[in-house]
């Protein structure tokens, strides 16, 4: 098995890549990731996106990876692969190279479970790894008698201080020193960035005391008849007054009512109370994503 840097591959190489995995994100996950693979091969080609390709002995190629520095993270992505060898082989290139002066705090990833082995060898190599689950469930047109406010562009510093507070410790995979400039860095993430679909401002819901926000439901697009919901959060005051459901079954309402047929989110395995509610209102369970972290 040889890996080698991707950076020189041809172009027309890397698509059938990418045309792999968006067909699988389709089928398995409702999720047209189109726009995400385009702005990973611009990187790719214009400032050097560092990735490793795998290719055995017969030069067929067995798997990919990239990954992304930002701050003090290193975060790994697309990591695809048919064999352990070469999920072993892309993981250590990945890392080796990651971990070269000036050395990141920690290297993390939220993937599907695309490679083979994947789990295996991230905990051989020191990682903590938990389980998501990817969750979904139709939804149909109705009337729409939504009691809750829309997004607006200030409730972004607000959304990120209720994350903050509604994780807790339990947050360190999306803000690992828990900071308020770690928790906006991520919600910007998710509202200025296509990785988790584009913004649905008048489907997402949200709960006003003031200035401050006691609920959130963020409704992003991911494909033209799926909605997902990357974040559904209720400050620890508001827990147990039955909010998320309510938030929830108004963005899907919402959503219905402008042409989407499903609605997808995701939880962790761990977190049975959510799971529970999340099944009581119709979500069953699609795929598996892990979430992994390795402290350097």
């Amino acid at each position: 098995m040889t890996v080698r840097d991707w950076r020189d591959a041809d172009p027309a190489d890397t698509q059938v890549l990418y045309a792999r995995e968006q067909e699988y994100w389709v089928r398995e996950l409702a999720w047209d990731a189109s726009t995400a693979w385009r702005e990973i091969e611009q990187a790719r080609v214009t400032w050097g996106l560092p990735g490793y390709l795998a290719i055995d002995r017969d030069r067929t190629l067995r798997g990919w990876a990239y990954y992304l520095p930002e701050g003090e993270t290193v975060h790994l992505g697309g990591i695809v692969a048919d064999t352990r060898e070469a999920t072993s082989g892309l993981l250590d290139a990945c890392l080796e190279s990651a971990m070269r002066p000036p050395r990141p705090a920690r290297v993390s990833c939220f993937l599907p479970s695309r490679a083979e082995g994947f789990e295996d060898a991230l905990r051989e190599r020191g990682f903590t790894c938990e389980h998501y689950r990817y969750l979904s469930r139709p939804i149909a047109a109705g009337v729409d008698h939504s009691e809750a406010d829309s997004w607006t562009a200030g409730d972004l510093l607000p959304a990120a201080a209720l994350l903050r507070e509604a994780y807790g410790d339990e947050g360190r995979h999306f803000a690992p020193r828990g900071t308020p400039v770690e928790w906006e860095q991520y919600i910007r993430s998710l509202v200025e960035r296509p990785g988790c679909g584009v913004i649905e401002p008048a489907v997402t819901r949200v709960v006003r005391n003031g200035t401050n926000l006691q609920a959130l439901v963020l409704a992003t697009r991911i494909a033209p008849g799926t909605l997902h919901l990357p974040q559904v959060a209720v400050h620890p005051s508001r827990r147990r007054e039955g909010l998320a459901q309510r938030l929830v079954e108004e963005a899907c309402r919402a959503a219905a009512a402008r042409g989407v047929k499903q609605a997808t989110l995701l939880v962790a395995e761990s977190n049975a109370s959510a799971r529970a509610l999340y099944q009581k209102i119709g979500f069953t369970d699609t795929s598996a994503f892990i979430a992994a972290t390795l402290v350097v």
